[in-house]
């Protein structure tokens, strides 16, 4: 990270060839990124954190996909538990938080019954590897019960990236999110995949 923060300073925004070197290195990071996951560098996105990353997919699936209810668990990350107790506050959104065991693994088949007894669209979004205690996620399993059912699936995988191989062609998510400071990459810097089939707006304008 020295040379990006001594002598390359350029806006990678810009034209001139002090943009043009930052900008190179900012595409040449987001390659690596969709290498790990083995998706398109277009359906990566770069965020200030893990936490905007989160926030980002969850109130874009209520703003921009329709979701009327979000499956999840009551030990995600706090940033994810804020986002849906906000997208209930603000657009009414049902929540529903799936039992843990206590391993801190959640219950399959209640998710199944949910899902299959769901008449409006739904977001489940749980987290790859727990922060606290490490239970790890079925993303699989979760991933194939969320196709089945025609449910958005989100995963925070903040603990995980650059830890685990992952195969989003074999094991599809809607968003995946991940940050930079748990693989000794710089602080600040966070990422959200975006499946190519759906759009979100975004946040910030401009």
């Amino acid at each position: 990270m020295m040379p990006y923060l001594t002598n390359h300073f350029g806006n990678p925004s810009a034209v001139h060839a002090y943009g043009r070197t930052t900008r190179a290195a900012i595409e040449k990071a987001r390659k690596q990124v969709a290498q790990a996951l083995q998706v398109s560098p277009g359906e990566i996105f770069f965020t200030s954190s893990g936490t905007e990353a989160n926030n980002t997919a969850i109130k874009g699936a209520v703003t921009s996909l329709g979701v009327k209810k979000i499956i999840t668990s009551k030990i995600e990350h706090h940033c994810v538990l804020h986002s849906v107790e906000a997208c209930h506050e603000i657009y009414g959104t049902e929540i529903v938080f799936l039992n843990n065991n206590e391993l801190g693994e959640f219950d399959l088949n209640q998710l199944e019954q949910e899902l299959a007894n769901s008449k409006v669209p739904v977001l489940v979004t749980l987290m790859h590897a727990n922060n606290e205690i490490g239970t790890m996620m079925d993303l699989e399993t979760v991933s194939r019960l969320c196709k089945t059912y025609n449910a958005y699936f989100h995963t925070d995988t903040v603990q995980t990236i650059g830890h685990y191989q992952f195969n989003l062609a074999e094991n599809p998510v809607h968003f995946l999110s991940g940050s930079g400071h748990k693989l000794h990459g710089p602080k600040g810097i966070g990422f959200l995949y975006i499946h190519p089939d759906i759009h979100i707006h975004p946040f910030v304008h401009g």
